[in-house]
């Protein structure tokens, strides 16, 4: 039985290796929240540009994954005279995944440090989660489609720096596909 579990540990010593995919992407989705009696819902896209740094053993991959980008946010629905905004986005989050013989990779990740912040200042932060998929066919590259679940709880006003918290249905809730193009390096 030692050996055995001796033999495992080098085995896997052996085909360990360091990750590192830079991706960039576009991201769409929608955006909900509740202001007094108005609610307020947006569609999102723009632009992503970020990487997964981690450590993979044979099948399995794990670290971090931090992202930035811009997003505008146009009015689907809101009380007349809503204007439309954008964000500067900025994103840190722990993944870990299965990368399978079959060209396919998928991972969870959670985001523990999100941040959108609007032109006049005002930052929402809050935390999510995401579930991706990845087909590596192509030599050195990798296509992604990842699913993101996001709620930002906390609001920092731009002009006096004032934090408020967000409850219930004052939460900004945003639901992302994000389509990407990554080149995963197994090092």
């Amino acid at each position: 039985m030692r050996k055995l579990l001796i033999g495992l540990v080098f085995m896997f010593s052996t085909q360990a290796g360091f990750l590192i995919e830079p991706y960039m992407g576009y991201q769409l989705g929608s955006q909900e929240t509740t202001i007094g009696s108005s609610t307020y819902e947006y569609a999102l896209g723009g632009q992503l540009l970020g990487a997964r740094v981690g450590y993979t053993l044979p099948l399995l991959m794990a670290g971090i994954d931090v992202n930035l980008g811009t997003m505008d946010a146009d009015v689907d629905s809101a009380p007349a005279g809503t204007p439309d905004t954008e964000y500067d986005t900025r994103q840190i989050g722990l993944f870990a995944g299965v990368e399978l013989p079959i060209l396919l990779r998928a991972w969870a990740t959670y985001y523990f440090a999100n941040e959108y912040e609007q032109p006049d200042g005002d930052k929402y932060s809050g935390g999510g989660m995401a579930l991706g998929v990845g087909f590596t066919g192509l030599p050195f590259v990798s296509l992604n489609l990842e699913y993101k679940m996001l709620t930002f709880d906390e609001l920092e006003d731009g002009t006096t720096g004032a934090k408020s918290t967000l409850s219930g249905a004052n939460e900004l809730e945003s639901n992302e596909i994000l389509l990407s193009v990554s080149l995963p390096l197994d090092l």
